[in-house]
């Protein structure tokens, strides 16, 4: 049987958690503690026992036709005695047939690796996201020789720079309040930093995690500043190797950008995907995605 999870099967959900993506007890705590777990989580069952689950987190995308409701699908797990019984894709046409009830335009969902593109590609999910990456040498970086701050972000400063950054997009995704304040929580507990930049008038918020004289700058979002200065502000404070950045497939970077997929969509709402890319803007963008 297919249905929402209620409050009591929240033990069941952790330890298939647990089972099926090998978090640390800390990491599940967090994330459980922080999400309303079961109301968003469809699980299929066998008797009493949760066999194969998913989430659909409410989440907002922001296009050039205007605001629209959607669902992140993600924690998509079966137990390894249920797998290969076509569990998972019954879950997932069960989420799509409430989503679509429920009036939402569509589902975003992140593949953990690049085979799993193919799979939720015959589940009717199409990849319309992209990202940029580039490794960035410290030989390439220019030292900041102008006054400038670096300082804790709050997820107020993160959400009102993300909106003027990503502007212009013929869709991004919009983490709202709780979201962000989530994802800055989590980015602390895997070590890493939600860092706001400022220099010259222009301003900059990078998601960055120091791996051992490896950055990985996850996200980097733009108000005025450039690629360039954000790196020579970052390298003031990291002293770096080298820097893995994640950036939109299109934004203008004086280093060259692989274009690697990051995402799929599946639209529940014909006309409202045709009126979406009818007028587009710059590459569709999506980040931040729990991973």
């Amino acid at each position: 049987m297919i249905r929402f999870a209620d409050e009591g099967m929240r033990g069941q959900l952790r330890e298939l958690w647990s089972a099926c993506f090998g978090d640390s007890n800390a990491y599940v705590d967090l994330y459980f503690e922080q999400h309303d777990a079961a109301r968003h989580t469809m699980v299929f069952l066998d008797g009493d026992h949760i066999a194969s689950m998913l989430s659909l987190l409410p989440m907002t995308v922001v296009t050039q036709a205007g605001i629209l409701p959607a669902r992140y699908v993600y924690a998509v797990a079966t137990l390894p005695s249920y797998r290969g019984r076509g569990i998972s894709t019954k879950l997932l046409s069960a989420a799509h047939k409430s989503t679509r009830e429920a009036g939402v335009k569509l589902s975003v969902l992140v593949p953990s690796n690049a085979a799993l593109y193919n799979f939720y590609g015959k589940r009717g999910f199409d990849t319309e996201f992209y990202s940029g990456r580039a490794i960035v040498p410290r030989d390439r970086i220019m030292p900041y020789e102008k006054s400038f701050a670096i300082s804790e972000a709050t997820a107020s400063e993160f959400m009102l720079l993300r909106e003027r950054a990503f502007a212009g997009r013929t869709m991004f995704v919009r983490w709202d309040g709780d979201a962000l304040a989530y994802r800055l929580t989590e980015t602390a507990f895997g070590g890493g930093e939600t860092l706001l930049l400022e220099a010259g008038g222009t301003r900059a918020v990078a998601v960055c995690r120091n791996d051992g004289g490896s950055v990985r700058v996850k996200e980097l979002a733009l108000d005025g500043m450039d690629v360039r200065t954000a790196l020579s502000v970052l390298q003031s404070k990291y002293n770096a190797d080298e820097y893995h950045l994640t950036l939109p497939p299109d934004m203008a970077c004086p280093f060259p950008l692989e274009r690697v997929t990051a995402g799929v969509t599946c639209w529940y709402d014909a006309a409202a995907r045709e009126r979406v890319f009818e007028h587009p803007g710059r590459a569709p963008y999506i980040s931040l995605v729990l991973d």
